[in-house]
């Protein structure tokens, strides 16, 4: 591909050729914008660069129309609730900030103005560190139609502290279920404490995956919303979890098992007292009526406990944190907690409960302690010494 700078009037272009149309005429793509010619020279490697690797022309199209783009192709590739998360913030934020700007205009440094913009706001971390990753995704996606290759180059991501995981102390804990007596509640959150499973996963629990006799439970899907062709949401029961080892087998425990045998039983009776009218759907967590349980009325439910039992306020997710955590600081191995959690990797786990290493690190070093120094041989070599001074 050849190119060569031209001049027009008081201007100069970079034109490059481009091959012939289907006449055989030949074609060229000029490039404008150079007040000197010297500035157009420097540019044409560039450009010729660009063109070998296969150029498009730009379209006339502001960022907010570009990112009302993405997030329909998003829509069709990600879960519901994954595409709402990224709405938000691309209308909330973005959009408000550079939306207005064509593609094919848009420069790093006014990305890294708005970056700035966002960051100097009272609002979280995480809430920037999300505006940066959305921001990152769909800009890097827009070379094709225009945009700056390099227009993510050097801008630094906001700087997130690590925030406090919430969970409660096995006091705590027992104080809890001690007041925790709504019948079609009390399961979810006790199997969220006895396996660490995820709201969504508790919640879109069947009996099918459950194995009383071997005391097992088989993590597969979960509750989530979902949009319809109407434009109505609806709740489903979804094969797609968060990460490929959140498919994952928990072993529970005797009490755990009692527990879900009564809840059983109990399903049961509901099932012959509304006959035809009870919505069957296998749910492990139902309403009286066999329908799902919704997030909202579970957390409804869960704090409302908490306000009666006198502990402190945590997140239903912090069920997730106290399981691992309760785990730990009796001295379960992380990579044990790993697989109970479905965590991608036994780091992320130690990255998570980090607070408790030094617990474990004390578990260890106890442990060493009586292999190395057990009482009864300090006792039987006591016992040697003093008959040694009594037999001299």
């Amino acid at each position: 591909m050849k190119g060569h700078v031209a001049k027009k009037g008081d201007n100069y272009y970079v034109v490059v050729d481009i091959g012939r149309d289907h006449k055989g005429k030949r074609k060229q793509k000029w490039f404008s914008g150079y007040k000197r010619k010297k500035d157009a020279e420097k540019d044409l490697p560039k450009i010729l660069q660009k063109m070998e690797k296969g150029y498009k022309e730009p379209e006339d199209m502001t960022v907010e129309e570009y990112l009302t783009k993405w997030l329909e192709r998003k829509k069709q590739t990600v879960a519901y609730g994954t595409y709402q998360h990224y709405l938000s913030y691309v209308k909330n934020h973005i959009i408000p900030g550079i939306g207005h700007w064509k593609i094919n205009k848009i420069k790093n440094h006014h990305v890294e103005s708005f970056v700035d913009e966002i960051n100097a706001k009272k609002i979280s971390q995480r809430t920037k560190k999300h505006i940066f990753r959305i921001l990152s995704s769909a800009l890097n996606k827009g070379q094709r139609f225009g945009m700056d290759e390099n227009i993510m180059e050097d801008i630094e991501a906001p700087r997130v502290e690590r925030e406090e995981i919430e969970y409660w102390s096995e006091k705590e804990v027992q104080q809890f279920i001690s007041h925790l007596n709504s019948k079609n509640h009390r399961t979810p959150i006790i199997l969220a404490l006895a396996t660490g499973m995820r709201k969504g996963e508790v919640l879109g629990l069947t009996w099918s995956k459950i194995d009383l006799d071997n005391e097992t439970i088989s993590v597969t899907h979960q509750l989530k919303q979902q949009e319809k062709d109407n434009g109505d949401k609806e709740w489903i029961l979804s094969p797609q979890l968060k990460t490929k080892t959140s498919y994952r087998t928990i072993k529970i425990d005797d009490d755990t098992v009692e527990l879900l045998k009564m809840h059983k039983k109990q399903q049961e009776k509901d099932k012959m007292k509304l006959g035809e009218d009870y919505m069957d759907k296998d749910l492990v967590c139902a309403t009286t009526i066999g329908d799902f349980i919704k997030p909202s009325y579970m957390r409804t439910v869960f704090n409302r406990t908490i306000e009666k039992s006198g502990v402190k306020k945590i997140s239903f997710h912090g069920l997730r944190h106290t399981h691992a955590t309760l785990l730990l600081a009796n001295g379960v191995h992380p990579k044990v907690v790993q697989e109970r959690l479905g965590h991608r990797s036994i780091q992320t786990t130690l990255d998570t409960y980090s607070h408790i290493i030094p617990g474990i690190q004390e578990i260890a070093a106890q442990s060493i302690n009586k292999s190395l120094y057990p009482k009864a041989n300090v006792e039987d070599e006591n016992i040697v010494h003093f008959k040694q001074d009594h037999m001299k």
